[in-house]
């Protein structure tokens, strides 16, 4: 259970949620829960009936669930009915989680903060203790800046955007609107590229950019590297998960998801509204079409179209990876029949 400070009427609660309020008692609420731990102050969500019996067994104050269901087949109690219920608590948590955070307003800058003068300050800006912020770098209103990030010259930052605690922002990178960039992650570092000349691995200069735009998240302890020559591209809407790690001249598409351990090789493209599961693995210059699902674990050195769901290594179309996994446990009984098929082949012949 989370408690907040605030606490809201039914009504208010039914609005955020854009629901329907069915009201038995009166009510009011602090804190958003499991069905299992919610008391009489809480408002918690129903939609799987695989919960029912913890739905029917809860004490919250108020439940939001589907306008599908029946209201005289369930107990006496305050509802909000909505179309989507999950995505209705969320809302509400969401309202909750606002009123515990200190809006940007106002330049709340800390004395130790180095900024450069040529840099581009809002009107609403926060800057946190030991921020480091190199030249021309532009920085978006309503932006905050916690302890100890260091973005380094020519950075181009849009409104709204939270860089928390260790980040590091390399040079001549643009971030759009609304994006979140967690503790520890590295945006525009060199891309890993070497050439052997015969006697040593010669760098390859890494001068192109990486470009991220509006409404992206990329989690704690995430490399993006910088193009070789072109742009190593993060389109809007897209979530990367910790731990990622995004190769350079790498594009990815709208509204794509990147769970941890990720890695994506040098020049690939992935489409719009992909997911990849955790630690997958995509080769060099491979493309990536949209609303592509790719299963945990699984190797990626081939294109994959549009709309297809693969898994394994190499990976392939998931109905044929399970039945080849589930014919694995076979293998060792088909190796014995086969053995007495020789055995039996042999002996006719010497007969």
């Amino acid at each position: 259970m989370k408690q907040f400070a605030l606490t809201l009427p039914l009504e208010q609660l039914a609005a955020i949620a854009e629901g329907q309020l069915v009201k038995i008692r009166e009510c009011t609420c602090n804190a958003v829960a499991s069905l299992e731990e919610a008391d009489e102050n809480t408002v918690v969500f129903f939609q799987d009936p695989k919960f029912e019996k913890a739905f029917a067994e809860s004490q919250a104050g108020v439940f939001i669930i589907p306008d599908t269901l029946d209201l005289n087949t369930l107990p006496k109690r305050n509802y909000i009915t909505c179309s989507k219920p999950y995505f209705s608590f969320l809302r509400i948590v969401a309202f909750f989680l606002q009123s515990t955070q200190k809006p940007v307003k106002g330049r709340d800058i800390h004395p130790t903060a180095i900024i450069a003068d040529s840099v581009t300050i809002p009107d609403n800006i926060f800057i946190a203790a030991n921020a480091v912020i190199g030249e021309n770098v532009v920085l978006g209103d309503f932006s905050a800046i916690h302890e100890n990030v260091v973005i380094k010259n020519d950075v181009i930052i849009g409104e709204r955007c939270c860089f928390y605690s260790g980040v590091t922002i390399y040079s001549e990178v643009q971030i759009g609107s609304e994006v979140s960039i967690h503790a520890g992650s590295v945006i525009g570092s060199d891309g890993f590229g070497y050439i052997w000349d015969g006697k040593k691995h010669q760098k390859i200069p890494q001068i192109g950019r990486v470009i991220i735009e509006d409404d992206v998240e990329i989690g704690a302890n995430v490399t993006v590297d910088r193009g070789a020559l072109g742009d190593t591209i993060i389109r809007k809407g897209s979530r990367i998960d910790n731990l990622v790690q995004i190769a350079h001249n790498v594009e990815v598409g709208e509204y794509s998801i990147l769970c941890s351990q990720v890695g994506i090789a040098g020049s690939s493209k992935v489409g719009n509204n992909c997911i990849f599961a955790g630690q997958v693995g995509i080769a060099d210059h491979v493309n990536i079409g949209s609303n592509v699902k790719i299963g945990a674990q699984s190797g990626v050195p081939n294109d994959i179209p549009d709309n297809k769901t693969v898994l394994g290594y190499p990976a392939m179309d998931i109905g044929l990876q399970r039945r080849i996994l589930a014919s694995l446990k076979e293998l060792p009984e088909m190796r014995k029949y086969f053995h007495q098929l020789k055995k039996k082949e042999d002996n006719n012949v010497h007969s």
